[in-house]
């Protein structure tokens, strides 16, 4: 082979790797955590996981990986040695695809794509916490021999809030992140411990320190974006387990004292109460609004809400809440609401996504 030959070769080769479609050579081997998934795995050790590269480490593993790609504990996969320094995706970063659309990885290959509709809540700045993560699924319910976990409906619902948000122009973070989970049109939700926080924040195994983490989060990026911001706002969402409800329905807890955080639950509840007025008048809404001491309301320095989505234990509200349309109705409704109390526009009188019983 001739001398040009072979750097011809060589500048190939390099191309190829450049791309993803050839991974490196020298790896690393890391055996998986109970429960974690390829995301949390790169990121553990020392990876900012992105698509391409969770493409190359399935690769690299083929012969290792289970069914849909699930790592086996004790089993040791090569890390693709990539470097470390390269940013990791945010729910606050796009990557433009057009004038009017942006790409956010962290909703998944088919909601990646979001088209701004309009600029309406440009300097509204929204913190989107999903309740529970990590080692802590919040409180599980059964459905059909299927578990539903908290955390997994929540963070469906929490992405999906923040999506809508995103097409009026809103800044956008979501605290609690798992990036192997985007938006899922499915109604079981499998359950992972691989979510972490904005920033690359690894979740305290212990419940106390997990609190304080979340508070810690939003309130550095509060104190960053107050100098730009015409509003911050919290939003955490959970699903209620409270034994003894026997309607399905939206609670809206807020910090007591907080009269800003009354002003946002009542916009909440306003706007659900009329979709529910719209889409099942026989039914009726009868979600409360009341005064809660939780540690994300009282902690957190901009005005802060707690919605729960309805009752895990209640065998309606399952059923309800496992289908991804549902989900969806309820993003939407939450959304209407944070855009009226922001700029006193819901963007209509009744969305065109309605709930089902």
């Amino acid at each position: 082979m001739t001398s040009l030959s072979l750097i011809a070769r060589k500048l190939f080769l390099l191309t190829l790797v450049a791309v993803g479609l050839i991974i490196p050579a020298a790896a690393q081997s890391v055996a998986p955590q109970p429960g974690e998934g390829i995301w949390g795995l790169l990121r553990r050790s020392g990876v900012t996981p992105t698509s391409k590269r969770v493409e190359a480490f399935r690769s690299l593993n083929a012969d290792k990986l289970g069914a849909s790609s699930q790592l086996k504990v004790g089993v040791a996969y090569r890390i693709p040695d990539y470097d470390e320094g390269s940013a990791s995706p945010a729910a606050s970063i796009s990557t433009p695809a057009s004038s009017t659309a942006s790409r956010y990885e962290i909703f998944g290959d088919q909601y990646e794509m979001v088209e701004r509709r309009s600029n309406r809540l440009a300097g509204h700045y929204y913190y989107i916490v999903s309740g529970h993560g990590g080692s802590d699924p919040g409180s599980v319910g059964e459905l059909n021999g299927r578990s539903i976990p908290e955390d997994e409906i929540a963070y469906d619902t929490a992405l999906r809030v923040a999506r809508e948000l995103l097409k009026d122009g809103a800044m956008v973070y979501m605290i609690v992140r798992d990036p192997n989970d985007g938006i899922r049109d499915a109604e079981y939700l499998p359950p992972d411990r691989d979510e972490y926080y904005y920033g690359n924040v690894r979740m305290s195994s212990n419940y106390t320190r997990r609190l304080r983490q979340r508070a810690e989060v939003i309130n550095k990026l509060y104190d960053r974006n107050r100098g730009s911001a015409r509003s911050q706002q919290v939003v955490s969402v959970h699903v209620d387990a409270m034994a003894g409800r026997n309607q399905p329905q939206i609670d809206v807890h807020f910090a007591y004292s907080s009269d800003s955080g009354r002003a946002l639950g009542r916009s909440l509840q306003t706007s659900i109460r009329n979709q529910y007025r719209a889409h099942q008048p026989d039914r009726g809404y009868k979600g409360r609004l009341v005064r809660r001491d939780l540690y994300i309301l009282n902690h957190t320095k901009p005005v802060a809400v707690l919605v729960e989505l309805g009752n895990i234990r209640h065998r309606g509200d399952q059923i309800r809440l496992t289908k991804p349309g549902n989900r969806q109705a309820m993003a939407q409704w939450i959304a209407a609401g944070l855009r009226e109390q922001a700029v006193g526009d819901s963007g209509s009188t009744t969305l065109a996504v309605r709930a089902e019983p």
